[in-house]
């Protein structure tokens, strides 16, 4: 690709990039995720009161907002409850999710109409606040019209202007065109679901007056407020750094960010970059740290103890529907063992209830896939509900699995993938779990580039792993469950 400065009609294009006459100083595109987040959060939380409020001076004209608060506290604290609840379960705060319209929509229908119409059918815990007819009609209809309004309108408007970051992307001389490409999808989204917008891509040249030319249109365009950020993309982690670090130091004054691409990477996609991390993969693991925080370790063997009571507890309550029906649609027995791989490369035994036929594998192992024939019809009810999983729990409680981390995996599959993605034996440093942020994210893999893919989650849960994180992840377990996404 040739480099050339930024020519004026283009920058005249890029400074049109900025909509409704937002200048570039404002803070607002400078919100880093978390930040976002809760905005939306505080948003709601306030329509929510201000619906409930409003719905209470249909009885009270004279009342103020202030005093509402005060004397119904507790009211309202449940109406957050009953809406959190269902918002964190159904991914209404993931913005991958919520920056579009055509999903957020329907969402916000749904959990506007649930949890304002459960708040209302349950006058025992709202004994405080008037909701009969009229003002529980107008409670649901107001919070559930506003809160689509609202979640439209930053989906729609307030996220693809005042929060897309305008940024260009450098990379190397030999880097591969294709792989630019993909890099920039995936920094990028569809429709920049990310928040993130590339203007350009420039290569660092090696010739002098070239690389003067790029310096002096970086300044620039850093200058003019054209671009929030440069991300960097350097294979060999030396090029661009030894022949732009000048210019990098002038931009800084401006505001301007300065980004790794697999920082970046690991910011806004919650993986790890492996597929373009290359030898830089011990850069952006830190093995070290993943198992240091004796606060949370506490936490993960009481999640496992608790998780596996209530797991066990289900499946003995499920064992005979389950047999019964095995009897006339999953004829076989009802359990199944298999060896897999937990921490370390130790093979461990894991229990799960049957769903394939009997003889799935006489032609040999062979991985799962989407519509695979192997799976009874009561096997995919099974498989989809998670109930298959549920013995897993007596391996959680022994010790050797957890309810949260990477999917167990058979030695036959791990042999064959570590042939090709050499990474993939690092996932068991920790102990296998039950579900995962790779099984959340991204569900099954069925060949060698999604086994990639998920353990680019796997990875990224090993390195960050956090009791937040932890949450997420059971969250959107109930969310997998509840809309029936297993296999």
């Amino acid at each position: 690709m040739k480099i050339l400065s930024l020519p004026t009609d283009q920058e005249k294009m890029a400074s049109r990039i900025l909509p409704l006459g937002i200048n570039k100083n404002s803070h607002l595109s400078d919100m880093r995720i978390w930040e976002r987040k809760v905005l939306l959060f505080l948003s709601d939380l306030f329509i929510l009161t201000v619906t409930l409020f409003f719905s209470q001076l249909i009885y009270n004209r004279t009342l103020e907002l202030t005093a509402f608060i005060k004397q119904n506290y507790f009211s309202i604290i449940y109406a957050y409850s009953s809406f959190l609840i269902l918002a964190f379960t159904f991914n209404l705060y993931d913005l991958e999710y919520v920056n579009k319209t055509r999903k957020v929509l329907p969402l916000a229908f749904f959990i506007g109409i649930v949890s304002t119409g459960f708040y209302v059918a349950t006058p025992i815990f709202t004994s405080s606040i008037v909701l009969q007819k009229v003002s529980g009609f107008t409670f649901i209809a107001g919070f559930t019209g506003s809160l689509i309004i609202w979640r439209v309108l930053y989906a729609s408007v307030i996220h693809t202007t005042l929060f897309v970051k305008n940024f260009i992307l450098l990379t190397a001389d030999n880097s591969d065109k294709k792989l630019v490409k993909q890099i920039k999808l995936s920094i990028e989204g569809k429709n920049y679901d990310h928040g993130l917008k590339i203007l350009r891509v420039y290569v660092t040249p090696a010739n002098e007056k070239q690389l003067l030319r790029l310096s002096r249109t970086i300044e620039r365009m850093s200058a003019k407020k054209l671009i929030d950020g440069v991300i960097v993309y350097d294979n060999d982690q030396e090029l661009i750094s030894r022949s732009l670090n000048s210019v990098f130091v002038k931009i800084l004054r401006y505001g301007v960010q300065i980004k790794t691409y697999f920082e970046l990477y690991e910011e806004v996609k919650e993986a790890l970059p492996l597929q373009f991390a290359g030898k830089q993969f011990y850069s952006i693991l830190p093995i070290s740290r993943y198992n240091h925080n004796y606060l949370y370790l506490l936490w993960h063997k009481l999640i496992n103890i608790l998780a596996s009571i209530l797991g066990l507890s289900i499946m003995v309550f499920l064992c005979p529907f389950i047999l019964l029906m095995n009897l006339f649609f999953n004829k076989g027995p009802l359990f199944y063992k298999q060896l897999r791989v937990g921490k370390g490369g130790k093979e461990i035994v894991i229990i799960k209830f049957r769903s394939m036929i009997v003889e799935a594998e006489k032609h040999g192992a062979k991985m799962t896939v989407k519509g695979d024939l192997r799976v009874t019809s009561f096997g995919k009810v099974l498989r989809n509900l998670r109930i298959d999983e549920l013995p897993q729990f007596w391996s959680v409680l022994k010790g050797e699995m957890s309810f949260i981390g990477p999917r167990p995996e058979r030695k036959i599959f791990i042999d064959q993938l570590i042939e090709s993605i050499p990474l993939y034996d690092s996932r068991h440093l920790i102990k296998p779990g039950i579900t995962g942020w790779a099984q959340v994210k991204y569900g099954y893999g069925e060949n060698i580039a999604e086994s990639c893919k998920k353990l680019e989650y796997d990875l990224y849960y090993i390195k960050n792993r956090s009791v937040t994180l932890d949450i997420r992840i059971i969250f959107k377990t109930i969310n997998t469950i509840f809309f029936y996404k297993g296999i």
